[in-house]
């Protein structure tokens, strides 16, 4: 998802998205000043573009699917600076369950994985791995193993036993230092948890270490793979997003607090991410945004080390806790707060919460 600036106020900003579930297009325009007798609205063409006028500018955006009317469109709130339509589409014969949870489609799951595959690191695309990556399911309760010549694939990462993998780095929050083996890392940083993973060839982090599972994990935005099919690779938004709604899916929960794994237990003064999942099925373009995009429309606020660490252990406020990378976690907060300019003013908060979008895995081609 682009990067979007905070609108002038001189700017027209309009935003559209399809809500797959209910088959209607929702079109929101923000005017620099309420409408009057200049502000015209019209479904342009074939009904694939809309089209403001206002005091002598206008505004164009892609709509996110065709629209069943053309040509003018009333304007029911002269006098607001803010104008909603709603299009009902055609029916369509889909399936209900395609739009819960479990039914998404999850980034490179194995079954797109060539049998065989080479895992290298992304940043540097020379590092090979020497573990075949087979395909293995596991149920979300099971605890994973690594065995030597077998490779697993969950939602965010691919797991490997140690010993099939070469050009790696082991480290530890604790300590700056870099070993080239886990054992040397546990025992000169007594690390208990987990270990990260560096490319020993570009430094870039790819992975970490678990001590009690005794199995490295690449993750899936980090690393390159043969697939079966041409795809863009998957972004750490794309993994998280994933993981947001495999967690409503397994506990019927759409709040979760993301917290790294590592770096929590030394820095106490960090912010982590508070979620809430209010539509995990969207698809929306804007006039910052032509391409329509698939995305999870989301609330989120930052929160203290304290208040996550009581709403993920208190029975009755049912917030499920992610483990996710610190990196990753930036990248994904970044990603909401400039996605909330593309929605108009009165829909970027809602009480002590802001409101965002984060896109959401969809195979496409690379």
């Amino acid at each position: 998802m682009p990067a979007v600036a905070p609108p002038c106020r001189t700017d027209i900003l309009i935003y559209a998205e399809l809500l797959t579930n209910i088959r209607q297009v929702t079109i929101k325009a923000s005017l620099p000043t309420p409408a009057d007798h200049t502000t015209t609205a019209e479904i342009l063409g074939d009904g694939h573009k809309f089209r403001i006028s206002h005091n002598g500018t206008s505004g164009e955006a892609v709509l996110p699917a065709t629209a069943p009317v053309k040509g003018m469109l009333p304007l029911s709130h002269k006098g607001s600076s803010e104008l909603t339509w709603r299009l009902p589409l055609k029916p369509a014969r889909v399936p209900e369950r395609q739009f819960l949870p479990e039914n998404q489609p999850l980034p490179w799951p194995a079954s797109v994985i060539k049998p065989g595959s080479p895992i290298s690191c992304r940043a540097y695309h020379d590092t090979p791995e020497d573990g075949d990556l087979q395909h293995r399911g596991y149920g979300a309760a099971s605890a994973i193993t690594a065995q030597p010549g077998v490779g697993f694939v969950d939602i965010t990462s691919f797991l490997f036993a140690e010993s099939d993998c070469d050009s790696i780095k082991f480290s530890s929050s604790n300590s700056p230092r870099q070993f080239n083996g886990s054992q040397d890392a546990i025992q000169a940083t007594k690390e208990e948890r987990f270990l990260t993973i560096s490319c020993s060839n570009c430094t870039a982090d790819v992975g970490i270490f678990s001590v009690l599972a005794y199995t490295v994990a690449f993750y899936k935005w980090q690393i390159s793979c043969e697939i079966s099919s041409v795809q863009k690779s998957p972004s750490s938004s794309d993994c998280l997003v994933a993981t947001l709604l495999s967690t409503i899916a397994r506990s019927g929960s759409s709040k979760s607090v993301v917290m790294p794994r590592t770096s929590a237990l030394v820095d106490k003064t960090m912010r982590h991410l508070q979620l809430w999942v209010i539509n995990n099925n969207v698809i929306f373009t804007s006039n910052q945004n032509s391409t329509p995009t698939s995305a999870v429309k989301v609330l989120f606020k930052e929160i203290g080390e304290k208040e996550a660490l009581e709403l993920v252990e208190s029975l009755s406020n049912d917030v499920q806790d992610v483990n996710f990378p610190a990196q990753a976690i930036e990248a994904a907060r970044k990603t909401l707060t400039f996605s909330k300019y593309m929605l108009p003013l009165s829909e970027r908060s809602f009480q002590e919460w802001q409101v965002g979008l984060l896109e959401r895995w969809v195979p496409q081609l690379a």
